[in-house]
């Protein structure tokens, strides 16, 4: 992509018109996120580390939402110095809102982070997957 930017650009210096070559970055990017979603999928998943004072009640209210494993991880604030809790939570991008909502209804000061996730394996799918193909 950058190889490609780098060429349009030359070329709107050249031919002293940006309106070609904007549009060629428009679509190049277009395309490129096109294949993204068909290579990766659509419902790609999201990691969300929500640090909260009040673990038990979000893990109880997410679980109940969703109907999926919650790992929490014991943390100090390095900054306060108070005694909390991260939650490692796995959705769907379609779910991040949802569980926005919840986290903060119930802990309005819990803190919320979000990450891309590539794949996730798990040793129940996996070992799953090879009794089917035996």
């Amino acid at each position: 992509m950058i190889y490609n930017v780098i060429l349009y650009v030359t070329c709107g210096f050249i031919f002293s018109s940006w309106v070609l070559p904007l549009y060629s970055i428009i679509a190049y990017y277009a395309a490129l996120k096109t294949l993204d979603y068909i290579v990766e999928g659509i419902s790609r998943s999201k990691a969300a580390f929500i640090v909260t004072i009040k673990p038990e009640e979000v893990v109880a209210a997410l679980s109940e939402s969703f109907g999926s494993g919650i790992t929490e991880i014991p943390a100090k604030g390095g900054y306060s110095g108070t005694e909390r809790t991260v939650l490692y939570f796995v959705v769907n991008r379609f779910q991040i809102g949802k569980m926005r909502g919840i986290v903060h209804e119930i802990d309005p000061s819990a803190y919320i982070t979000i990450n891309e996730v590539a794949d996730i394996f798990s040793a129940n799918h996996d070992s799953e997957k090879e009794k089917q193909n035996a």
